[in-house]
C-alpha cells in the first residue's frame, strides 16, 4: 500500500514538473525535430533505447516524458529505481551521459 501511494506520488510529481515543458509550446520540438534530420542531435527514440540498455538504468523503471533544455542540448530523462526518481542528463548531439541526480 505504502509503495504504491509512493509510486502514485512520484508520477504526480513529475507530471507537474512537467508543466513548464508543455509551456514552450512547438517551438523547442519543431527546431529539435530539423536538428536530427540534418543529423545534429542524435533522434530522441534511439538516445532512449541506448540510455535504457546500459546498467544501472536497464534495471529500473524508464517514465517517460522525456525533458529537452535548448541551451544546452541536452535531454532530462526519468528513471524509477525502487521509490526514488532518478533523473539523467544525456547531451543530445554525442548520447553521452553527463550527469545523473540523485
Amino acid at each position: 500500500m505504502i509503495r504504491s501511494s509512493l509510486f502514485s506520488l512520484a508520477c504526480a510529481a513529475l507530471l507537474f514538473a512537467a508543466g513548464p515543458a508543455f509551456a514552450r509550446g512547438d517551438r523547442d520540438h519543431n527546431h529539435l525535430r530539423d536538428a536530427a534530420a540534418q543529423g545534429q542531435v542524435i533522434p530522441l527514440n534511439r538516445l532512449i533505447a541506448e540510455v535504457r540498455s546500459r546498467p544501472p538504468y536497464s534495471d529500473m523503471t524508464y517514465l517517460g516524458g522525456p525533458q529537452f533544455d535548448m541551451r544546452q542540448m541536452l535531454y532530462a530523462f526519468k528513471f524509477l529505481d525502487g521509490s526514488q526518481v532518478v533523473v539523467v542528463y544525456v547531451d543530445a548531439r554525442t548520447g553521452r551521459i553527463v550527469g545523473r541526480k540523485p
